[in-house]
């Protein structure tokens, strides 16, 4: 399960930011994972790393040099067993030279039902007009999304959940009062406070039709009904918030704060690693 704020503004002045990305993990605590770090025969790639055996090496989030980012959501719905690894469509996308219409057509639809349930964001930002694309295989659908703000959560984005509406509308107060490069600090800040919000909402009833298909108990549906997830008794919830900043040149910052690993509840720590690089991309206004 994941949650994903992205705003995009390919007109972006001097100053400002062309991507504002932020993003949660929810994983189980015990789940091996590498940090955010730099990989690929270059360097040319940064996310962090599934180290789950079988699923190595896969991402749910993750950007290359040349300007390519894609994010994966995990769509709550009956699991199947013996499915493919889902982790590795981020990172065959960012390794790849396909556009995001061809992946998903070529790389993904002919064996979309390989996998279990699904949402990918795709965004190539190494033009002047950036290609957004997102697709689910639950219902095997396409969308390229113009310029704006978008939630996505742990159903179809038609559907979605109200932790993400809600998140919505306070992530878009921080892209407005905050979108600037001289803001930064204030912007990610903002954005943690988003990532990080506690706020429940029993009533939420796509979460609760969901929840039901898949025999979730009522105490966990709850804990997941909030942005920030904490659900101890099954060592579950947010483990990791990333950032990702990139201004109208095509320079971008990568902020990764998670877990200290072991997951200790009555004693947190986080630790925060951060990335500048300049994107390859062809953007050079």
């Amino acid at each position: 399960m994941c949650l994903l704020y992205v705003y995009v503004c390919d007109s972006a002045a001097d100053g400002e930011y062309r991507l504002i990305l932020a993003d949660n993990r929810d994983e189980y605590w015990d789940r091996p994972t590498n940090l955010a770090e730099f990989w690929g025969p270059r360097g040319e790639f940064i996310s962090g790393v599934d180290m789950e055996p079988g699923r190595e090496g896969g991402t749910w989030l993750g950007v290359s040099k040349a300007g390519r980012i894609g994010v994966l959501l995990n769509i709550l719905d009956k699991l199947e067993m013996n499915m493919r690894g889902r982790g590795a469509l981020v990172t065959d996308y960012l390794k790849g030279e396909l556009d995001n219409d061809q992946y998903i057509s070529q790389k993904i639809q002919p064996i979309h039902v390989e996998f279990n349930c699904f949402n990918l964001i795709l965004m190539d930002l190494r033009s002047n007009s950036t290609p957004f694309t997102y697709y689910n295989n639950k219902t095997n659908t396409t969308k390229s999304l113009p310029n704006g703000v978008y939630s996505f959560d742990n159903s179809t984005v038609d559907e979605p959940w109200q932790k993400s509406v809600h998140g919505r509308a306070t992530f878009t107060k921080a892209v407005h009062e905050h979108g600037r490069k001289r803001d930064k600090d204030q912007l990610v800040k903002s954005l943690l406070q988003v990532l990080c919000d506690p706020t429940r909402f029993p009533d939420d009833s796509q979460l609760l039709k969901q929840a039901l298909i898949c025999d979730v108990p009522e105490d966990i549906r709850l804990e997941r009904s909030a942005a920030f997830v904490w659900s101890p008794s099954i060592r579950y919830g947010t483990r990791t918030n990333t950032i990702v900043l990139v201004d109208k040149f095509g320079e971008c910052e990568y902020i990764e704060r998670t877990f200290k690993i072991p997951v200790d509840p009555e004693n947190l720590g986080c630790q925060t690693k951060s990335y500048k690089f300049q994107m390859c991309s062809q953007n050079k206004l």
